[in-house]
């Protein structure tokens, strides 16, 4: 994944060919950094700056961008990385997945990566991700989030998720021969949460979308829209494959439930509307 690539490119930074920085990291790849402009490194200042088309390439990950600027600092004859930053027009790509905003930070204290900008939006094969105010990433926790406005779009299936806060928890694929190679686990959907299908609209508080299953829970202040029919509750299932939705009066285990109430419109009832507005336009 392209935030798993960025910490293992500042693991193992490496420039020129006579290079400072450590590269212990898995398999002791080198990271090339090119820029159309200058490439400056300075021990006193402690970085090294690529100005200018700059780009840097470690194995099969890339990171693009006007400016690229490597920190470290001297132990022991040695220099560390503390942080890598990307300034300007920010492209950061694998084979399976492209991610773009105008400023991205790295920090090596933290394990964390946090693009911000405008037009922030994570590309890949199955779903493309957006937000408003910063996509994140941390490594302790298996975690990404996207800030503001959160939507993920799968394009197969027209289908979106939205809501102001979208939480994505990974988990290490099974069997893979890259231990670090990992896949979506399930995304937590926090504050006016949104999904959409063809068919159905369902809003409420917050939810839970699991990958695997393809399956989504929708939680508090539920309600689920088809056509003109609208119905109220307190928890509903959204099912992925088939686009079936379900709503209840209570979540999973709860004592107390919530009386579901709604409007359905009868298809007698539209067809009579019609011929209504028809007949005011024709006079």
């Amino acid at each position: 994944m392209i935030m798993q690539s960025l910490l293992s490119l500042c693991l193992s930074a490496v420039w020129a060919q006579n290079s400072p920085l450590d590269s212990g990291a898995k398999g002791n790849l080198p990271v090339t950094i090119e820029a159309d402009i200058s490439v400056v490194c300075d021990d006193h200042k402690g970085q090294c700056v690529a100005t200018g088309n700059a780009e840097a390439v470690r194995g099969t990950f890339k990171v693009n961008a006007d400016t690229l600027v490597l920190h470290f600092v001297k132990t022991d004859g040695s220099h560390d990385v503390t942080s890598l930053s990307a300034h300007g027009h920010v492209v950061m790509s694998t084979p399976s997945e492209t991610a773009y905003g105008d400023d991205a930070h790295y920090d090596m204290a933290q394990d964390r990566l946090k693009m911000t900008g405008n037009n922030l939006k994570l590309v890949t094969d199955k779903q493309t991700l957006t937000a408003r105010d910063s996509l994140e990433y941390w490594r302790p926790q298996q975690k990404g989030i996207a800030y503001g406005d959160a939507v993920a779009v799968f394009p197969e299936k027209q289908q979106l998720l939205k809501a102001d806060t979208l939480e994505a928890y990974f988990a290490s694929v099974p069997g893979a021969e890259d231990k670090d190679k990992q896949e979506l686990d399930h995304i937590e959907a926090i504050d006016n949460v949104f999904v959409s299908s063809p068919e159905e609209v369902i809003t409420g508080d917050r939810g839970t979308y699991h990958a695997k299953a393809e399956f989504a829970e929708i939680f508090d202040n539920v309600t689920l829209t088809k056509g003109e029919n609208q119905i109220e509750g307190a928890y509903a299932t959204f099912n992925v494959k088939t686009s079936v939705g379900q709503l209840y009066g209570s979540r999973p285990g709860a004592k107390n439930g919530k009386r579901i109430h709604g409007l359905i419109i009868p298809k007698d009832a539209k067809k009579a509307r019609g011929s209504t507005l028809v007949k005011k336009k024709d006079k």
